[in-house]
């Protein structure tokens, strides 16, 4: 019995200094279609946040590592419960921040309200907005501020960013809550009514990962940040 016991220990004991040996370069690495960010061109994970993820792979010396596009609800649950995973681009929130270790920014996130062009309403608050229809991605960060916020407006779930906007065409719902970069290519169709709050775009970990390979990713993207190469990525997808 007591052998069993020690083979049991020795066995755990190989497997965490499995799990905490785990380098970048051996980490699964997820994403979602969210342009400009990272989507799927011609087969092939592209967008900012892939190039910016490639840069900082070369700061390290290392090959860029294959990025998988998932589905946001499969990318987050598998970064939550699948050990060795990264997923971005992830917004930063006060109540995801201590279920993941964090490198960041990316970018920074601003969810908003947003009408239509014509629209006469005037929101300088929560509750001034109570009594509206808001069409809603379930599952995203604005999703998680708005249901923590206490706020009773009826929330219209959507599936996709192109069906809140057709709500929101049609009139059926008066306003919709999306962060600022899911209006690129739609900004002329749309003016922001209220800004919601004000996050970082980053890296998000499983919390498997050594903090010594957190370092030194965050050591990287921040050299990568400083360089031409970043501004002329900069330039290249939000100019």
């Amino acid at each position: 019995m007591l052998v069993n016991r020690l083979a049991l220990l020795t066995i755990s004991l190989l497997c965490c200094g499995q799990l905490s040996a785990r380098t970048l370069e051996q980490l699964d690495y997820y994403s979602e279609e969210f342009f400009p960010y990272n989507y799927l061109e011609q087969g092939q994970a592209v967008g900012f946040s892939v190039e910016l993820l490639a840069l900082i792979f070369a700061q390290l010396e290392s090959s860029a590592p294959e990025v998988k596009i998932v589905p946001w609800t499969r990318g987050y649950a598998t970064l939550q419960h699948q050990a060795f995973t990264v997923l971005f681009s992830t917004i930063k929130t006060p109540q995801r921040a201590d279920r993941f270790e964090w490198a960041c920014p990316i970018n920074v996130s601003r969810g908003k309200f947003y009408g239509l062009t014509d629209s006469e309403l005037e929101i300088t608050s929560l509750k001034d907005a109570e009594n509206l229809k808001v069409a809603i991605m379930k599952g995203q960060a604005i999703d998680g501020f708005l249901t923590r916020s206490d706020f009773t407006a009826e929330l219209i779930p959507v599936k996709s960013v192109e069906q809140a906007f057709r709500l929101l065409a049609l009139r059926r719902v008066d306003l919709i809550a999306l962060t600022e970069q899911s209006l690129e290519g739609h900004q002329s169709s749309f003016k922001p009514l209220y800004t919601l709050f004000e996050h970082d775009y980053c890296f998000a970990f499983n919390r498997s990962i050594s903090q010594q390979e957190l370092a030194r990713f965050q050591a990287a993207l921040e050299q990568v940040r400083q360089s031409d190469a970043f501004e002329k990525l900069y330039q290249k997808y939000f100019y």
